[in-house]
């Protein structure tokens, strides 16, 4: 079986990682709310970046398929059940709790709590466009103009070693305390993990087109297609060129490495029976 293939060893949890989680997939996802999340992992000590991830039926097939995508999902402080799947999946398995908590989430919430006077903010964004209006959006709710530093990385950027360094620089210079990853996974998530310490010690979002929503410049699902499942199509509609190997090529790999996860977890009940 190519080394792909393979089901990843479970990964052991955080020391120190909130109660509040469910195990799938080989890693805890917590069923705490956004609030809550942000709390915990702001709290949690440590001298490196603190990630937030985001899961959804694409990442758990790239998670399959790309090691360092994996590598920092199993270093992140907290991971959240984004997408509806996976939410009705934790069901199936008879695991409690589950709740989706999505990117869009974290960061209203994240960006409810400004201005806190200690808080600085780094946001890396898809567009400048983005980013001002973000900033602008911070400037209004009484943020200091100093407090919210931006940056739009070139495609690539998570594979250019100088300028992934003068970015990091560029974080820890800034004293963040909260960094915004705009720019989709999974460079995102890969980047954080690479700079590690270099980053300073914030609290870090990989949200995605979280970003582009919050600043004004793309749609979110009416609320009926975000609780039923179907956000998704919606997204598709918007951007059919960019998301149909998403949804109508990759994703069906989802059902098999579901299959396997079930599959294990089914022997870990009888083991324990």
């Amino acid at each position: 079986m190519p080394e792909a293939e393979r089901p990843h060893p479970a990964a052991e949890p955080p020391a120190g990682a909130p109660s509040r989680s469910l195990r799938l997939f080989g890693l805890d996802f917590s069923t705490a709310g956004p609030a809550q999340i942000l709390s915990d992992v702001a709290a949690r000590p440590g001298n490196g970046p603190r990630l937030v991830v985001t899961a959804n039926v694409d990442h758990i097939v790239q998670l399959s398929e790309n090691a360092a995508f994996r590598a920092a999902y199993e270093s992140a402080a907290a991971r959240t059940l984004d997408g509806m799947p996976l939410v009705w999946f934790s069901r199936l398995l008879g695991q409690p709790g589950g709740r989706r908590v999505t990117g869009h989430d974290l960061l209203a919430s994240a960006l409810s709590g400004i201005p806190d006077p200690a808080a600085r903010i780094f946001l890396v964004c898809p567009t400048a466009l983005a980013g001002d209006r973000l900033r602008a959006r911070l400037a209004r709710a009484g943020c200091a103009p100093d407090a919210v530093a931006l940056a739009v990385p070139p495609f690539g950027f998570e594979e250019d070693a100088g300028y992934g360094q003068r970015l990091a620089e560029a974080v820890r210079a800034h004293g963040t305390t909260l960094l915004v990853m705009g720019v989709g996974a999974p460079k995102s998530e890969i980047w954080v993990h690479r700079q590690g310490a270099a980053l300073g010690a914030p609290v870090v979002l990989a949200v995605g087109d979280a970003v582009s929503v919050a600043a004004g410049l793309v749609p979110r699902a009416p609320l009926l297609m975000q609780r039923t499942g179907f956000e998704w199509l919606f997204r598709f509609l918007h951007a059919p060129q960019r998301l149909f190997g998403r949804y109508f090529v990759r994703s069906w790999r989802f059902l098999r490495i579901a299959a396997q996860d079930a599959g294990a977890s089914g022997k870990a009940e009888t083991r324990r029976a």
